[in-house]
């Protein structure tokens, strides 16, 4: 593992990874306080605008399916709870990171796409919540943000490939850039401290048998990553639908025992949300 986060490293160098805004640290730091306090968590969160529009926008979004709109990040604690705001408001904060050239918003738009449908696939996931799987969906993909500052041109062919053949996609990488945008990935989510099974899900989510990893949680989500890519290569980007990536798809629908009604509902959301 070090020799292979060493190649990730050297992959990027000269590529320096973003920061979280100053507010994601302070709120790490007040919800593992004993006593932590919901109106000084608003009070962190309200005092960069743009951030609070965001979160208030992501908590109001079909994904949530809050019983009544939240008006004011008070509200969205109050209805969503501690325990859930801080993904949202690092989901939130992610999306603002990095620049606006053309693949990146490729490359995040995608990587919505596939926390939207997580989000809503986690109805038929024991144990994992909307905002949970929503927030591994949008960073699964964090490397290759990394790659497309990187070297954008290479980038862009290998990004688009991988709608197509997401098992391959891996071995290419290493053989063109030296490494993946999976591990890549790791060293982005350790420097931004998120949780250890959204790490694991990030290194993990190319593998070709969902079985092989130990862990539920992270088998769950990886099978869910699975399931989800291929619903958005094939209804938001009409990606080619080979036998590979039905092959990745498949794997992930046994693993969560969904079955092909599940994958048209999934479909016909994501298209719903898109108009």
């Amino acid at each position: 593992m070090k020799d292979k986060l060493r190649q990730a490293f050297e992959s990027i160098r000269g590529i320096r990874i973003p920061e979280l805004p100053g507010e994601i640290i302070e709120l790490e730091h007040e919800l593992k306080r004993k006593l932590c306090n919901s109106f000084t968590v608003a009070q962190i969160i309200e005092r960069n605008a743009t951030l609070s529009g965001e979160v208030i926008r992501l908590a109001n979004s079909p994904m949530m399916r809050l019983k009544e709109p939240a008006n004011t990040i008070r509200d969205a604690i109050n209805v969503i709870g501690l325990d859930n705001i801080y993904n949202l408001v690092v989901s939130a904060a992610y999306q603002r990171i990095f620049g606006s050239d053309q693949l990146y918003k490729d490359i995040l738009t995608h990587s919505v796409d596939v926390g939207f449908v997580m989000a809503y696939l986690s109805e038929w996931v024991h144990d994992v919540s909307r905002d949970e799987a929503y927030m591994v969906g949008l960073f699964h993909n964090v490397g290759a943000l990394m790659f497309a500052n990187k070297n954008p041109t290479l980038y862009n062919k290998l990004f688009i490939n991988s709608m197509s053949f997401p098992t391959r996609i891996i071995s290419k990488e290493e053989e063109l850039l030296g490494s993946n945008h999976c591990m890549v990935g790791i060293l982005v989510a350790k420097k931004w401290c998120l949780p250890m099974d959204v790490i694991n899900a990030i290194m993990l989510h190319h593998t070709p048998k969902v079985s092989a990893i130990k862990d539920d949680k992270v088998r769950s989500h990886v099978a869910m990553i699975k399931i989800a890519n291929a619903v958005v290569a094939e209804v938001s980007l009409g990606a080619y639908r080979g036998q590979e990536m039905k092959d990745y798809e498949k794997d992930g629908m046994q693993e969560l025992m969904i079955d092909s009604e599940v994958i048209k509902e999934l479909r016909n959301r994501l298209m719903t949300d898109q108009k």
